[in-house]
């Protein structure tokens, strides 16, 4: 009965060192995803479309794309407080899909803040035009940023892939 008592004494007390050291460990979950993380991403990411051969151009504001030649479009390209209508797909470079929509509409650089699509969406968006689509990779300074999204699906310093299709222009 002794050794018993003794036992779970010595259990408890690893039980409980255990806790403490559990709750002591202050660790950011998203401590790894750094800039320099993403540096290596978006490196990594421009590699891979060069062994693929694809074309790749950029916007004088920093934003990647890879235009889709199979789908050119037709008219006038994006421009502010147009309405327009897009199917997209939001990828991590890294991973999965996190949002896709088959018809979403917006006004482009809506007044209204709370309207507005991330920075890089806006400045890429630009250089489509009806029926035009492209892959762009947008940086997290472009993007979300060092705090990441509210709602917690877009970690910090994160580059985000947008394969985006113009439906319509209004």
């Amino acid at each position: 009965m002794k050794k018993l008592n003794s036992i779970l004494k010595i259990s408890v007390f690893i039980l409980f060192v255990i806790l403490m050291a559990s709750c002591l460990k202050n660790e950011d979950p998203n401590a790894s995803y750094t800039p320099e993380r993403e540096a290596g991403l978006i490196k990594e990411w421009m590699t891979n479309v060069k062994i693929k051969k694809l074309h790749l151009d950029s916007t004088s504001t920093g934003i990647y794309y890879i235009a889709d030649t199979t789908k050119i479009g037709t008219g006038p390209t994006v421009k502010t407080g147009d309405t327009v209508t897009v199917k997209y797909t939001g990828a991590f470079i890294d991973g999965g899909a996190f949002d896709s929509s088959t018809s979403y509409t917006f006004i482009h650089k809506d007044t209204d803040p709370e309207k507005r699509m991330v920075q890089g969406w806006e400045e890429g968006i630009e250089v489509l035009n009806k029926g035009a689509s492209a892959v762009f990779l947008i940086p997290s300074a472009k993007g979300y940023g060092s705090t990441g999204s509210q709602r917690g699906i877009i970690p910090p310093n994160t580059p985000l892939i947008f394969g985006i299709e113009v439906v319509t222009i209004k």
